[in-house]
């Protein structure tokens, strides 16, 4: 017989069994439950993502539904401005209302032809209408300066020393005297015209390749001979209203009946005013307008730009080492030095001889300096100042922190020459003085700024507006 003490303890070995069991399932649930639930967070979580996906495409595509619908509505307000010229044309009675019209003709080609960047290649029929209504402004711009010819010429154009200087015909032959003349006269259009250029004219690529091949002759930038360019019988001579020697050839040149034009070059702004000059003078009215609306456009980018920065750097800008000349007021470099910073030598004219300790009692916390082709480099600079000063140079701020920036090639051309291409110089400037504007760190800033050692296109590519890029990228590509 089984005693008592042997039930219980078979009963109780049966609840353990059993628990064991209970638990067992539990576990088992439990772990079906988790995997169960695992599964179904991860396709929730699939869902979730496709969701996400699904509303990004659609956030994008109504956003390009909204781009096209603006371009659509941009387009149309561009169209019947071409057909108002259109009309206006047919019964233009003076010079004045020609020039009106080229202005609006000017500004309406320069917001096509952003307009046109701006519409992906996808879209083929707003592309297909884009250029359409811009073969239209191409026609029309034709028919201005048909008119222009006609109805401009004699023209009497008030150049940057305020003489009025009169053009009987639309000049032909026509001698730049400085770079940035030549520069103003590609970016309306008028290089055809040229017969002779000076030595320092580089730019674009074409104006150095004709002169190379004999085609353009070379005329002296600082004494230019008036017999000389008179042999070239030019019927426009134009240089720029801060050299004394091309104030000189006004009188020399008049006694051959040939006329010489100054282009204002001592204000940024003389840059728009110097293509709308050039543009009278030589009848690319409507080429010079829409050079103006771009370049405007660029400056007001990188003012933009310049805005958002906290501080605005002392600085001080070198064109010569040694002896020590500076940039001061009065000067298209001086403003743009002001755009980016505070100019400490901008209480002086124009580009006057300083002393080392100068540097020292002003204190410029960055130092631009240009290389004279090629000619200087930074540790001339620091050599001078040394030289004079000693190690108290070191308390200069730029020198002690290692701001120095010397430019070179097109940069520095760009930084010295009062053109369109002034523009490169802007961004550059305001790269190198305020790297955190563009994304980039200050070690990303090299001491030398040239385009192979900062590439400033592929950097505004990254946050201006198409319409910039391309007023940088035409005056370093040409």
């Amino acid at each position: 017989m089984v005693g008592y003490g042997d039930q219980a303890l078979n009963a109780y070995r049966l609840m353990v069994a059993g628990l064991a069991v209970v638990v067992l399932v539990m576990i088992v649930g439990f772990t079906l439950l988790y995997s169960a639930l695992s599964s179904l967070r991860g396709e929730v979580s699939s869902i979730s993502r496709s969701l996400e996906d699904q509303a990004r495409l659609v956030g994008e595509l109504q956003r390009q539904i909204s781009a096209q619908a603006e371009t659509l509505r941009g387009l149309e307000e561009l169209r019947a401005r071409v057909e108002s010229v259109e009309r206006a044309l047919g019964g233009v009675a003076s010079a004045r209302d020609l020039e009106r019209l080229a202005e609006e003709l000017g500004r309406v080609s320069a917001q096509l032809r952003i307009l046109e960047g701006s519409v992906g290649a996808v879209n083929e029929s707003l592309r297909s209408s884009l250029r359409d209504l811009l073969g239209r402004v191409e026609a029309l711009t034709e028919r201005v300066n048909v008119l222009a010819e006609q109805m401009l010429f004699p023209v009497t154009v008030v150049d940057g020393v305020g003489d009025k200087v009169v053009i009987l015909r639309k000049p032909s032959r026509i001698v730049s005297l400085a770079p940035s003349v030549t520069e103003t006269l590609y970016y309306i259009g008028a290089l055809e015209a040229l017969v002779a250029v000076d030595p320092w004219s580089d730019f674009p690529q074409s104006v150095r390749e004709r002169r190379e091949r004999g085609e353009l002759a070379t005329v002296d930038y600082w004494s230019p001979s008036a017999e000389a360019i008179a042999a070239l019988k030019p019927d426009l001579v134009i240089g720029v209203a801060s050299v004394p020697s091309h104030r000189a050839l006004k009188s020399l040149l008049s006694q051959y009946g040939i006329p010489v034009l100054l282009l204002p070059d001592f204000k940024l702004s003389d840059v728009v005013d110097s293509l709308l000059i050039a543009g009278r003078a030589t009848g690319r009215i409507v080429e010079a307008y829409e050079a103006v609306y771009k370049v405007e456009l660029a400056i007001k980018y990188a003012s933009l730009l310049a805005s958002k920065a906290e501080l605005k750097p002392r600085i001080a800008a070198v064109v010569w080492v040694k002896p020590l000349f500076v940039v001061g007021g009065g000067t298209w470099e001086h403003d743009m030095l002001e755009l980016v910073g505070y100019n400490v030598y901008g209480d002086l004219s124009l580009w006057p001889q300083v002393s080392p300790e100068s540097m020292l009692e002003r204190a410029p916390e960055v130092i631009v300096m240009t290389s004279s082709y090629g000619m200087v480099g930074v540790e001339d600079l620091v050599n001078t100042l040394l030289e004079t000063l000693g190690d108290a140079a070191y308390k200069i701020p730029a020198l002690r922190d290692g701001r120095i920036y010397v430019l070179t090639g097109d940069y520095e051309n760009a930084f010295v020459r009062p053109s369109p291409r002034t523009i490169i110089a802007i961004y550059v400037l305001l790269a190198a003085l305020h790297p955190h504007l563009f994304d980039l760190s200050p070690a990303e800033i090299p001491r030398a700024l040239s385009p192979e050692t900062l590439d400033i296109i592929r950097i505004l590519e990254r946050i201006a507006p198409d319409p910039v890029v391309e007023v940088v990228r035409k005056g370093l590509k040409g």
